[in-house]
């Protein structure tokens, strides 16, 4: 890892720690799996994760279930939705209060697959974003275009457009924080990922109109992560790239031992970036 990345990715980062996100999606429906996979995983953790945030989502009905299991880790929890509404006769929803009271971390939304299956549109991300602030969790928006739309060049205006809409109103603090996904939806499941150099280029795009929308020092703050078949082999020259403060991990998650790696990497990358910035 070269010293001018080091130094220029320091402008962005600003001692942030990458974020490792594993989302566990429609899976982990046996007791058995569920506690070899904390179990597996807690032994894994050999080394200290100190320089990084690792959350995992599980489905919502085993989020109590992990918070408890995970009580005496470093790991944290969060969900993969949260309802657009506060109270009422919504069926079906869980709250941002309740994920609160649970313990969650942080919350997914406008994931790719629940705007593809559930309809769900940007202006349910502006509204579950706020929800999410009023109870201090930190919301992941996850933003993407399909195949057809890079194909056609139209990235860039998708992109914009799932943001200024997502965002409109919203104020980002230091208590009420944002972090961005970006998941190109061509990448996801398909083992086949963005380079890291068009990953870059993207998440520099989505930098800037973060910026034309907080300002510049707000946007800097602002974790920019990266989803789509993620894997060990690919982690370490993604994560080198300027604007990718960490990563969204879908299937690979699963498997303890492939996400620990992944947290390992992620973990002594930011350890390297952070002992030689001190060093200048």
């Amino acid at each position: 890892m070269p010293d001018n990345y080091l130094l220029k990715k320091s402008s962005i980062m600003e001692n942030k720690s990458p974020i490792i996100i594993g989302n566990w999606k429609l899976n982990g429906d046996t007791n058995d799996f569920r506690q070899t996979y904390i179990n597996d995983l807690n032994s894994l953790f050999k080394t200290s994760m100190e320089n990084i945030d690792v959350t995992i989502c599980p489905t919502s009905i085993y989020i109590n279930e992990f918070v408890q299991m995970t009580a005496s880790t470093s790991l944290n929890i969060g969900s993969q939705n949260v309802s657009a509404f506060h109270i009422g006769a919504y069926s079906g929803e869980t709250s941002a209060a309740m994920l609160k009271e649970l313990g969650c971390h942080l919350s997914i939304i406008g994931h790719s697959e629940r705007r593809e299956f559930f309809n769900e549109s940007n202006l349910d991300c502006n509204n579950k974003i706020k929800q999410l602030h009023q109870q201090n969790i930190l919301p992941v928006l996850c933003i993407g275009e399909s195949k057809n739309e890079r194909s056609n060049n139209t990235t860039n205006e998708v992109l914009a457009k799932q943001l200024s809409e997502s965002l409109s109103d919203i104020n980002v603090t230091s208590s009420k924080p944002l972090c961005v996904a970006y998941e190109p939806i061509w990448a996801i499941g398909s083992g086949a990922s963005a380079s890291p150099e068009i990953a870059q280029e993207t998440h520099l795009f989505i930098r800037e109109q973060l910026s034309i929308i907080f300002g510049k020092e707000t946007s800097n703050q602002i974790h920019i992560i990266y989803g789509g078949s993620v894997n060990k082999d690919n982690a370490k020259d993604l994560l080198a790239e300027d604007d990718i403060d960490g990563l969204l991990i879908g299937g690979v998650s699963l498997d303890p031992a492939h996400f620990n790696q992944i947290c390992d990497i992620a973990n002594s990358t930011y350890s390297t970036y952070i002992s030689k910035i001190n060093s200048h």
